[in-house]
């Protein structure tokens, strides 16, 4: 999510705004402004882009439609768009647009900006589509891919969002899908029909998810109610690559029965889930106790225990455009069986060998 390249391109349109204008050069023009907000991962919510981004310029691509359609003209390539501190407003980069005095203009935005191949590379941006060329999220792991709603029709800024700004409502959905990890214990004590107490402690040492895909490409198209349509699989159209991310874990209190974030959330590529697997390594301590009524004893430790599930789901099969999944594990210290959250009791099956027979004819002499 750095971007730093600028590219200047005002001089040209607007020359072409000014012969369209069809009032006095006297009057003061309006500077083009943005109004930037967000789809929130987390919520439904429409979140301040300036909350999570203010860093952040963003690209956008603006056509301007004149009274006749021989008038229109490609107005914004490309154009870097960031955050003005001073003045708390959002404006191209190190240049200036006005709006005209006829006519309307069209507005497409991505975040974050991209120039020239800079960062990664930039989607290719037309009226009626947006298409990204091969992401790798692996190489790109903080970026994250967002585009906006196409919005038509503008003659001027506007406060569309309230969050204390006017300019072109530009809203931005997530490419990308977020993931996060919550895990807790099943139980940390039983106590059995025959008075005995079993106590665990559980260290988790790291949360590792295998065969994640890491590279696509994604297609959008605007439908006829103007918004884009999404591929029907709500995933990208994935190449070859493919990673393991392991989350390192400070557990030094030990899980608890209530859940906790393991890691930190992160951006993954949309994707079926087939062979995506998740692999937990814990340390386990099992106690029990005196029965003398002088406390509990360590009865064994077992040191680096691997656990592996799958992440497809009954309720989950991908990880779709603009979604955050989060996964809660619920961990057993103890064997389980037929995914019933309880230890398996220890019994036993009882047998007796049968003799082993030999036949001894033996003389005994006394």
């Amino acid at each position: 999510m750095k971007m730093k390249k600028i590219i200047l391109i005002a001089g040209t349109f607007a020359a072409v705004l000014v012969s369209c204008s069809k009032t006095s050069v006297d009057v003061p023009q309006s500077e083009i402004l943005f109004q930037v907000a967000g789809h929130s991962l987390s919520t439904k919510a429409i979140d301040d882009y300036k909350d999570n981004y203010k860093y952040v310029p963003f690209g956008t691509y603006a056509w301007f439609k004149g009274e006749l359609s021989s008038d229109d003209r490609d107005f914004m390539t490309n154009q870097s768009v960031s955050y003005e501190e001073s003045k708390n407003r959002w404006a191209p980069t190190g240049t200036t647009y006005y709006w005209p005095r006829s006519g309307s203009i069209d507005f497409v935005s991505y975040s974050p900006y991209t120039g020239d191949g800079e960062n990664a590379p930039a989607p290719t941006i037309t009226e009626d589509g947006i298409k990204y060329p091969a992401w790798n999220v692996d190489s790109h792991p903080d970026v994250d891919v967002m585009y906006s709603d196409k919005v038509t029709g503008q003659t001027g800024n506007v406060n569309t969002y309230n969050h204390g700004y006017e300019g072109v409502p530009t809203l931005f959905r997530h490419a990308l899908a977020k993931v996060e990890f919550r895990i807790r214990a099943m139980y940390l004590t039983k106590t059995a029909p025959t008075g005995d107490v079993t106590r665990w402690e559980i260290t988790v040492n790291s949360l590792t998810l295998s065969n994640l895909l890491t590279t696509g490409t994604l297609e959008l198209t605007l439908g006829e109610d103007g918004s884009w349509v999404k591929p029907e699989s709500n995933v990208w159209d994935p190449g070859t690559g493919s990673a393991s991310h392991t989350m390192d874990v400070d557990d030094e209190e030990g899980l608890t029965t209530t859940s906790k974030t393991v890691g930190a959330p992160f951006l993954v590529l949309p994707q079926l889930l087939e062979d995506q697997v998740v692999t937990m390594n814990v340390d386990i301590k099992t106690y029990r106790d005196n029965n003398d009524g002088t406390g509990e004893h360590l009865v064994y430790t077992e040191s680096g225990v691997e656990v592996t599930g799958h992440l497809s789901t009954d309720e989950i099969d991908r990880w779709g455009i603009n979604q955050s999944i989060i996964y809660e594990i619920g961990f057993s210290p103890s064997l389980t069986e037929d995914d019933v959250p309880e230890p398996v009791e220890i019994w036993f099956d009882p047998a007796v060998a049968d003799w082993e027979k030999i036949t001894v004819t033996q003389i005994i002499q006394l």
